[in-house]
């Protein structure tokens, strides 16, 4: 996996990124490896995470099938990596609707896995958050709380003052000699009234309005929209129709 990164940084990004020897290193940061703490300067995963803003997560197959062994997580999108490492695909996505273990769904994301071959595979996700912070854990006793109370994110109303948008790039890879799965979340991260700027903001925020108005209860439970999804809809209303 290191060496994958290396020599596409090295080929790809030359203003960014330089050799310095057998490594290369982000211009800027020279000398970042050193900084990690002694049992982790030649940690492939600890390195490889110095080079890139994307975290990392290595999936392994064993008998019980696609399993997190390994990972490098600074920006967690409302989860735990202490509470899913080591577990199958099937448990990480258990609090997922539609998605735990026996569902079909659960089935074919393994069976992607098994068929992913050496080309990238990229999708994207979405949330709304109330704050600007990349670092937003979640444990799943809070996620059953959130889901159980079902409290506001904006309690003074003002989505216009304190929604952002959270997408993330997700990319999927099977490496060529371990064959493990590289997993790399990409966090991009702007304030929800950003959309009123960009030339199609009308198309835009239709599109986003139909993808809220089409979630279930569960849905809106897990992603903590069952309170605000009435206002997001209204608000970006207001900026579909704002000349």
């Amino acid at each position: 996996m290191l060496d994958l990164l290396v020599a596409h940084l090295e080929a790809a990004h030359p203003v960014t990124h330089r050799r310095n020897g057998a490594d290369v290193e982000p211009v800027g940061f020279e000398g970042a490896t050193d900084r990690l703490p002694p049992a982790l300067r030649q940690a492939p995963l600890a390195k490889a995470s110095l080079l890139v803003q994307e975290d990392l997560i290595l999936m392994r197959r064993d008998e019980r099938g696609w399993r997190l062994a390994a990972g490098s997580l600074c920006f967690p999108s409302s989860w735990s990596l202490r509470e899913k490492f080591g577990k199958p695909l099937q448990e990480i996505h258990e609090p997922v609707p539609g998605f735990g273990p026996g569902t079909r769904p659960a089935e074919l994301i393994n069976r992607m896995f098994d068929g992913l071959q050496g080309q990238a595979v990229e999708r994207f996700n979405w949330s709304i958050q109330a704050d600007d912070r990349l670092y937003h854990p979640l444990s799943n006793v809070e996620r059953i709380d959130r889901a159980t109370n079902r409290p506001s994110r904006f309690p003074d109303g003002d989505v216009n003052a304190h929604a952002f948008i959270r997408v993330e790039r997700q990319t999927l890879r099977k490496l060529p000699v371990s064959r493990d799965i590289l997993f790399t979340i990409r966090i991009h991260l702007d304030p929800l009234k950003l959309l009123a700027n960009h030339p199609d903001r009308a198309a835009l925020a239709a599109s986003f309005t139909e993808q809220l108005l089409s979630l279930d209860q569960q849905q809106l439970d897990y992603k903590g929209l069952t309170a605000d999804r009435d206002r997001l809809v209204e608000f970006l209303g207001v900026m579909a129709r704002t000349p």
